[in-house]
């Protein structure tokens, strides 16, 4: 297909919408990835991506948050194990306040072993401890923060979760 032609297929559209994505067009993205699931709701791309990602990622991007939900719980019926969508729906998670389903998304990637896995261990632990604080269970706060920490001792936001926990532990 040539720069000027009309995509016709679900892969034809999907490439143009990754391309709108990358330049980035995020209308141009949003259109073409849409026409992808009008085409094929089910389409997954040979690298395995999904278009349900890219529009969840947008959206997201654009602070439409529960559409973003709605697009990576789409992209997860479509990859139950789409890492970029698993981080992307549990930030969400978090934004919304919705933390112990966020908590469930960033440990189940926990259980993917580090060297398949592309998000570093640590910035899942500190965002298991993160959603904890937020919910005050100050004791898995600890642990996770804790767990966080241990993973990257230099890091000031994982110095700083851990000191505001142990403070409320602490009276």
């Amino acid at each position: 297909m040539s720069e000027k032609q009309s995509p016709q297929t679900a892969a034809e559209w999907f490439e143009r919408g990754r391309k709108c994505f990358r330049m980035p067009d995020g209308v141009g993205a949003v259109r073409a990835m849409e026409r992808v699931v009008e085409l094929d709701p089910a389409y997954r791309h040979p690298d395995g991506d999904n278009p349900h990602f890219y529009l969840g990622k947008i959206h997201e991007m654009e602070n439409r948050i529960e559409t973003a939900i709605m697009h990576y719980c789409r992209s997860l019926a479509v990859d139950p194990n789409d890492e970029e969508s698993l981080i992307g729906r549990g930030s969400c998670y978090t934004v919304t306040r919705q933390h112990h389903l966020a908590i469930s998304d960033f440990v189940k990637l926990l259980k993917v072993p580090d060297r398949l896995r592309r998000v570093p261990r640590k910035h899942l632990l500190y965002a298991i401890a993160e959603n904890y604080r937020q919910l005050e269970d100050w004791e898995k706060a600890a642990d996770w923060g804790k767990q966080a920490l241990d993973a990257d001792p230099h890091n000031q936001r994982h110095q700083q979760l851990v000191q505001e926990v142990n403070a409320r532990l602490d009276p």
